[in-house]
Order: C-alpha cells, then sequence, then structure tokens
C-alpha cells in the first residue's frame, strides 16, 4: 500500500461510558470530527539494561510504562466544542432545550483525572485517528492546554491531549456534518472592570490586533504498580490562564494599568453577524475572563513606517464569589 496524503485522514472522538475503555468508531455515541492537524503518539521511556559486562553499549531492552500525548489543531465549530469541553479540566454546566443548550465550564479544582464529576474532567474521551486507512484509537483522553486564537479571522482551537492508554481499533466509515466557522465578521472583544458579572455596557473595543487565550492544566500521566503499561491516570497542577495580544498604542491608561496592577475584565464573543446577540444567538462561542491583570505591556517604536502597538500578556486571577474565566458554547448539540 503507498503512502496516502493527511487529507485522505480522519477524526473520530467519543465520550467514554468508562474512563479508559476505548469507544470504537464502528460503535455508536461519538462524532466525525474534522480536523487541521494532529500529532498524538505513543510515548514510552523504554528501558535500556546499563550492566558492565565487558562491553560499551546497552545489553537489552525492556518494555516500560507507556502514555498518549499530542495535539489537535481544529476550526472551532459549535458542533464539536462540547464534547472537549466535557474532558477539559473544568465545571461544567449544560442549559437549554432542543434546538439550542448552552455548555459553560469554568476553572475545576481537583488534583487528577481518576474520578468523574468532581472538578477535573466530567468525562474521558476516546480518540480515533485513521492515518493511511489505518486506526489508531486512543482511550482515556483529556485536554490538557486549551488555546484559542483567531488565525486569519477565522477562530481556531490548539488542544494540547494526554491520554491514558492505545487500542485497536476499527476504521468505521465516516460521516460528516456541515461546518459552522466563525470568520472576521463573527468576532468581539471587550473590557470593563473586574467583578464577578461585568456588565461591559458600552465598553466594545477596537484595538485589538489579534487574540489568543490559553488555558494550561499543567498535567501529567500517572503510572502506578500493577500488571498494566498504561497510564493509570492523568494528574493535574496549577492551572495557568492568560492571554496575549497587541494593542495599538494610544495612551498611557493601560501602561499605567500595569504598573498599578489594576485588574479589569475581557470578554471575546463570536457569533454570525446579521443582528444576532449573544442572547438571541443559536450557535456561539464566548470567553470571559473575569479577573486578569497586565503581566507585561511593552511599546517600542519598532521602525520609522511601522505602527506604534503594545505587545501585551496577561494573567487570569481568582475572584471571590465567581470564576477567574469561563468559555461557554452555544450549540445544537446535545450530550447526555
Amino acid at each position: 500500500m503507498p503512502a496516502g496524503l493527511g487529507g485522505g485522514g480522519s477524526v473520530y472522538i467519543a465520550l467514554e461510558p468508562i474512563m479508559g475503555t476505548l469507544v470504537p468508531p464502528t460503535a455508536a455515541g461519538g462524532v466525525w470530527c474534522p480536523i487541521i492537524s494532529e500529532d498524538l503518539e505513543y510515548r514510552e521511556d523504554k528501558y535500556y539494561s546499563p550492566q558492565i559486562r565487558q562491553q560499551t553499549i546497552v545489553s537489552d531492552v525492556q518494555s516500560s510504562y507507556y502514555h498518549v500525548e499530542g495535539s489537535i489543531v481544529i476550526e472551532a465549530d459549535p458542533n464539536f466544542a462540547p464534547y472537549f469541553m466535557y474532558a477539559s479540566r473544568h465545571l461544567i454546566s449544560k442549559v437549554g432545550s432542543a434546538g439550542s443548550f448552552t455548555y459553560r465550564v469554568t476553572p475545576g479544582s481537583q488534583g487528577s483525572a481518576a474520578s468523574a464529576g468532581t472538578g477535573t474532567v466530567a468525562r474521558t474521551l476516546s480518540i480515533t485517528i485513521v492515518r493511511n486507512n489505518v486506526a489508531f484509537g486512543y482511550a482515556g483522553c483529556v485536554v490538557n492546554t486549551w488555546e484559542e486564537t483567531i488565525e486569519n479571522g477565522v477562530l481556531r482551537w490548539n488542544l494540547g491531549i494526554l491520554g491514558i492508554s492505545e487500542a485497536d481499533a476499527g476504521n468505521g466509515t465516516p460521516t460528516w456534518v456541515d461546518p459552522v466557522l466563525f470568520g472576521a465578521d463573527a468576532h468581539s472583544i471587550f473590557v470593563d472592570s473586574a467583578g464577578t458579572a461585568p456588565p461591559f455596557a458600552g465598553a466594545f473595543t477596537t484595538n485589538f490586533n489579534g487574540w489568543t487565550f490559553r488555558s494550561d492544566f499543567n498535567g501529567s500521566a500517572q503510572n502506578r504498580i500493577q500488571p498494566l503499561r498504561s497510564a493509570s491516570y492523568i494528574a493535574y497542577g496549577e492551572t495557568i490562564a492568560s492571554y496575549e495580544t497587541e494593542l495599538d498604542f494610544i495612551d498611557k491608561t493601560d501602561y499605567t494599568n500595569m504598573k498599578n496592577n489594576t485588574t479589569r475584565s475581557i470578554k471575546k464573543e463570536s457569533i454570525k453577524p446579521g443582528g444576532s446577540t449573544w442572547a438571541t444567538c443559536d450557535t456561539g462561542l464566548r470567553t470571559t475572563v473575569y479577573r486578569t491583570s497586565f503581566d507585561n505591556y511593552v511599546v517600542n517604536l519598532a521602525g520609522m513606517g511601522d505602527l506604534i502597538m503594545a505587545r501585551v500578556t496577561g494573567r487570569a486571577v481568582g475572584i471571590a464569589g465567581g470564576a477567574a474565566y469561563a468559555i461557554e458554547c452555544k450549540s445544537h448539540v446535545d450530550i447526555t
């Protein structure tokens, strides 16, 4: 069989009824998810014996523990967003009825994904990737890093994945749904005072040149002594949420805010144009950082013909009585 092109590949995702038990694409309950790219892989730290036996090369190799790790880059699409939201280290809520459901996640607080529903991951994912008509099945997968960015006007996600095990999976028969993407005319950014419920009234801003939001849960695969080489569970460390952008430099207001550690709230909203609002739309994606501090605010004279811009990074911090940030999705998908 000759080598195939990436365009002939496919990805199937399914929420697992039992953590770490693969749901293959030949079973019901999952969806075929279009992606831009992926680099999931089996990672093992093999043991090479350093015995001293009158030679200067290792003398044996033994299998060791392994886990699954890599990333998936996708266009942000409400058809698939809820699956990844359930598999991320967040507390999740779902409201609404047939036609449009609103999924909302906020930072969780527990330390591992060994048990569901405790503020770590509500569910784990099975991910099957068909490469050149050969299926690779990855079980017990969680989202360890969540990054959203606007590229060429289109909202994208780069999702860092950690998984427990690899298992054989059939290829299945892909079926696809029409994409729901958010282009350049879908996005708005608002800035207001920090608070658990900022009004963002009249706070629309037009000086953001780019937007990247990241949440890193600092997960790591954990292996415990049992007659298996696959990981036992995923442990989490500190959650670090941040954003970065460039701002047209107009005055020193934000520079002074950075020096004084003045906290602000930021909302990035993506909805279809044409008069809809978040309240009236039936598909949309929204990220709100309720309390954020400037980490860096750097403004320089780059060159004679260059605009004067401020390179900005900010970090989310906790807020009493509320969440540091929230990611919301309005979707027709009904996950039970």
